[in-house]
């Protein structure tokens, strides 16, 4: 049988569950209605489609927060069903990779966007090609996530049951050789072609020559952002595959590694969602509509000020504006990162 775990600080997980929990249903809930409302005024983007995608994974971590947050309060004992173990951290690990191939997917998009603007725009299949994609994501986070049901998911311990934390030796030595499999196929390719779009995509923002110095700045600042979350909520778990196969053990400090990949589920909207211009309109409107500036009048930067009637833009639709026949330039005003 593998090691008992260290003692974990169950009071910093349950509290860190929470607060992601309290930040991150609101906010993608949000990002979900506000793409609503981007689909009734133009048709979606290969970006909208997997910002969805993106959403729905965010949101399904967010739905797994409670059992996790019972859990830590029971102090890592699992006193639901035992056939419901597998089956949430299954949920979990899922809604984990889904984010992660999403978030690669979009470096993808929005390098393609402003490398080669005119002939991107005129794909018109790139939005199936989207839509295809992000069902292929799903799939692969649901193959590689089902491990869950290789090993004997619940285990007697001393105060209880255990879910997914202790194993014996040879399910210990099968979970971990596919974990590492997945370390190398669902991270390492995934930050890798990350780490290519986002380096080539700042290196064109700073050589164009038409881009204002404060636009140029933003979307750099952008693009970086979104590289270091993307490290920092997933790169201490997912070297936590590596460490326990070379260890031939559960490391003891996995518990808080998984507790960074959560953070996803906050970042994601404000970084993707919210930093673009057409997404700030859709939760404009949400705003207005639910009639928060109320409570909160100082969240109005937060959304943005209001703003006159939009243009219709996208592949297909009539009147579309003329930053749509733009270069590289008009993708940074896709990202809502005018002057």
């Amino acid at each position: 049988m593998s090691a008992p775990p260290f003692a974990i600080n169950h009071r910093l997980c349950l509290t860190v569950y929470a607060v992601v929990f309290t930040l991150g249903l609101p906010l993608n809930v949000a990002a979900l209605v506000a793409l609503g409302t981007v689909a009734r005024r133009r048709r979606l983007l290969p970006a909208d489609i997997l910002l969805l995608n993106l959403t729905v994974g965010d949101l399904a971590l967010v739905a797994s927060l409670p059992v996790r947050m019972a859990e830590a309060a029971w102090e890592a004992t699992w006193k639901l069903p035992p056939s419901l173990c597998p089956l949430f951290v299954f949920l979990f690990f899922t809604s984990v990779y889904l984010t992660v191939l999403s978030l690669t997917a979009l470096s993808v998009d929005r390098y393609l966007r402003v490398a080669f603007p005119v002939r991107y725009r005129r794909c018109h299949r790139a939005t199936h090609a989207a839509a295809v994609a992000a069902g292929g994501f799903w799939v692969a986070a649901l193959a590689h996530c089902s491990v869950v049901y290789v090993a004997q998911p619940t285990w007697a311990v001393a105060n209880g049951t255990a879910c997914y934390t202790r194993f014996a030796g040879p399910q210990l030595a099968t979970l971990l050789a596919l974990r590492l499999e997945i370390f190398l196929v669902l991270f390492c390719l995934p930050l890798a072609i990350t780490a290519f779009c986002y380096g080539r995509l700042v290196c064109i923002v700073v050589a164009l020559p038409a881009t204002a110095p404060g636009r140029r700045r933003r979307a750099v600042a952008l693009a970086s952002a979104t590289a270091v979350a993307f490290v920092l909520c997933f790169a201490p778990f997912n070297v936590s595959h590596v460490v326990g196969y070379l260890r031939q053990e559960n490391p003891p400090w996995r518990a808080y590694a998984v507790l960074l990949t959560t953070f996803s589920a906050c970042l994601d909207p404000l970084i993707f969602c919210f930093s673009s211009a057409t997404w700030r309109r859709g939760l404009r409107k949400v705003w207005d509509v639910v009639g928060l500036g109320r409570f909160c009048p100082g969240c109005q930067r937060v959304v943005g000020p209001r703003e006159g009637p939009a243009e219709v833009t996208g592949p297909g639709g009539g009147g579309a504006s003329s930053h749509e026949e733009g270069g590289g330039a008009e993708t940074l005003t896709q990202w809502g990162l005018q002057n």
